[in-house]
This record gives C-alpha cells, structure tokens and sequence, in this order.
C-alpha cells in the first residue's frame, strides 16, 4: 500500500548495491492451476492460482493475497516452495494466491472498465471476495480428496501483505464474529510487513503498562499520509474526471511528493521489485483505488470498516506470525501491536511471534536470500515449533 509511483513517473537510479530480486528464486516454477470465481459486476473477475497437491491426511492450507501494486506474480515462488515437499516427512502445502480485484495485469488489460468497476472496489467487497477465494480453494482440496470437505482434515491460515493485510484483519474479525460470514475461519494469520491496531476491546494499554512503545515523529507521519493522500487524489481523477487526467494527476503529485518533498517511504532497495511489477501506468493508476476507498470511508463518516481491521482479540486461538523488513523510511505497523505480539512469543502465551529482517524491505519474500528465511519461518509457525510455558493457557488482549 505504499509510494511507489516515482519508480515508474520519475527517473529513479537504484543505489549500486542494491539487492537483486529473485521473483522466481532457485526452483522451476511449476504452472499453477488456475480458476476464476465472481466478483462484483463479473462473474470470473476474481482469479485463484493454486500451488501444491491435496493430501487426505493433515494439511496445511495457505490462502495468500497481496496488495498495491501486486498482482499473482510476485509471491509465487514462495507459493511454490511452501507447496513443495522438502522430504518424505514433510509434506507440502495446499496453497492458493489471489489478489484485489483489476490488480492482475493480464486480465485487468483484457477486460479494463467493462469487467472491473471502474470506481474500484470497497474493502468489504474485498473481504468478501477473499472469502470466495478460501471457498474455491477448499472446495477445490475436498474434491480432490473426498467426497466431502467435512471430511478433509486442513488447517487454514491466511496469508497476506500490504492492502491485503488489512483485508485480512477484517477477515479474521468477521470469521469470529459473524458466524455466517464464512465456513473457513482461518487457525493461523501471516502478515507481511503491515500489521493493524491492538483490538479495540482488548487490555492493551494495561499489558503494555511500562513498556517503551516507539511514538511516530511529524515526518513519520508525513511519510505515511502524503503518499496515500497522492495516490487517493490521483485515482479520484480517474473515477470523476478522465483517466488523461489521472494520469495526469498522478504524475504531477508524485514529482512534489517524492521529488520535490522526498516523502518516500521504501528506499531503493525496492525500486526493482516494482520495476518488475509495474509495466503500464493506466493499470498502476486503477490499483490506487483502495487509497480513495479509505478517504471516502473517513470523510463519509462511517470508519467501522477500520475498526474490523485490527489483531485479533484471542491471540492463543488465531495465532499470528508477523514478518517485516527493517530497510524502509518508516515502517507500516502499529508499534503497539507489535509489542503485543513480542509480549506473547517472550511471555510463551500464544505461538504469536515477530520476526524483524535488517536487510529486508517491504518485498522481504522475494528478497536476496529471503525467501529461505520467510518460508523456514512459515513453516516453524504451521509447525507450531516453539516452546510454550504451561503456565497462561489463554492470552487475551
């Protein structure tokens, strides 16, 4: 969800060290299956790639959805690796991969404005879309193993980075809140390198008593609020006016607010990722649409949908690993939530845990080495590989 207009706007030199990107690491990339599912307006506008082979036993499945400006591609060597049996004892994952809907490159050229709405998608929309994405994919893991889902032994564990970490926040509250929303509530959550508020009815302030929680300074917040400010306005252009003049807008924003004002968020460490991503500034200018969904959500009023986006209040029944780079201009997590996390993986509450990657940025999963470390470190967690004291069996935060 973060400023990267300029890497395609403006002419941005990568600093001579930065690090390769391996988008499809060390594997051959095996073709994944590939199935469509409907959206709003389009009756195949969502599209789920599936890694891995379904097993009648205990199985992992791992549902992943990304965010601006992330199509299918970039995850899937993880996808793979994590579907790939590492020795007879280990078995694979059943994985699937989605995306926000318009933010596959392919499909969203073929079809643009007739099968996509051309306002964007709302974040319940969103949500709901992912929630026929985890349907599909179980659906797709019971057919191939039985006659019914009920009798496929899975765990479920959503996956998710940027935009889409906020989807996921919302999932995983309205899977345990609304019991009608989804027949999958997820057992584990992945985050990549955003993480969303404490929940509003835990006692975080009470455990967090006496911890040094590290407070945003005026050009943090600037970093974080200008950017999306940018992106928002420019999108609104397209939507209101034309997309000329989006394209337009877009252009001029990102020269003040990256050139001009050097309000960058990532570094050059990232510039190549989104070199590799972004190869059509039309397309680019329709993925900023979830920044105009959040502006419109605020100025009209009505931020319950932020209110969903936040941890889990049990964190020892839907534990989470959050995982981020540390090679940024300001990170995108709530620090306090972060502390939370560290609380439970020191105190042995939950298998909650954080993991911190110095030489990583916002792309940690395709990054240099990496995607070894993000996929030892999934798998752990599946695993549940950590030593948990017998003394809190329940943490509620």
């Amino acid at each position: 969800m973060y400023s990267r207009a300029i890497l395609i706007l403006l002419t941005f030199a990568p600093a001579a060290n930065t690090t390769k990107l391996h988008l499809f690491g060390s594997i051959m990339l095996t073709s994944p299956k590939v199935l469509n599912y409907p959206i709003p307006g389009n009756p195949t506008g969502g599209i789920l790639h599936i890694y891995g082979e379904p097993a009648a036993e205990q199985q992992d499945v791992i549902l992943y959805c990304g965010g601006f400006p992330d199509g299918l591609e970039p995850i899937s060597n993880l996808a793979e690796r994590l579907a790939t049996p590492r020795d007879v004892q280990e078995r694979g994952c059943y994985v699937g991969v989605t995306c926000f809907p318009g933010f596959d490159n392919k499909s969203f050229n073929e079809q643009k404005y007739t099968g996509f709405k051309k306002s964007g998608f709302s974040f319940d929309e969103v949500t709901c879309c992912v929630r026929d994405a985890a349907d599909l994919l179980f659906q797709e893991h019971a057919k191939s193993v039985s006659s019914s889902a009920d009798e496929c032994k899975t765990t479920f564990t959503l996956m998710t980075h940027d935009w889409g970490a906020v989807v996921g926040h919302i999932f995983i509250n309205r899977a345990i809140e609304e019991q009608s929303f989804t027949q999958h509530k997820p057992d584990r959550l992945v985050f990549f390198d955003v993480l969303m508020f404490p929940h509003p009815k835990s006692n975080y302030r009470e455990l967090l008593r006496g911890c040094e929680i590290y407070e945003r300074t005026k050009r943090d917040s600037m970093l974080t609020l200008s950017y999306r400010i940018a992106f928002a306005t420019s999108f609104a252009a397209l939507k209101y006016i034309s997309e000329t003049v989006g394209l337009i807008v877009m252009a001029i924003l990102s020269i003040i607010v990256f050139r001009i004002l050097n309000l960058n968020p990532l570094q050059n460490f990232d510039g190549e990722h989104t070199k590799e991503c972004i190869q059509d500034p039309k397309h680019f200018l329709y993925m900023m649409y979830p920044y105009y969904q959040m502006f419109k959500e605020i100025f009209k009023g009505d931020a319950s949908v932020f209110v969903a986006a936040a941890l889990p209040l049990d964190l020892k029944e839907i534990p989470i690993l959050y995982i981020y780079g540390a090679k940024k201009n300001v990170m995108f997590h709530d620090y306090r939530s972060v502390a939370l996390l560290e609380r439970e993986e020191r105190e042995g509450l939950s298998d909650s845990r954080v993991v911190r990657l110095e030489d990583s940025g916002h792309w940690m999963y395709c990054q240099d080495q990496e995607p070894d470390v993000c996929e030892n470190e999934i798998r752990k967690f599946l695993k549940g590989d950590r030593e948990v004291s017998s003394g809190e069996t329940q943490s509620r935060l």
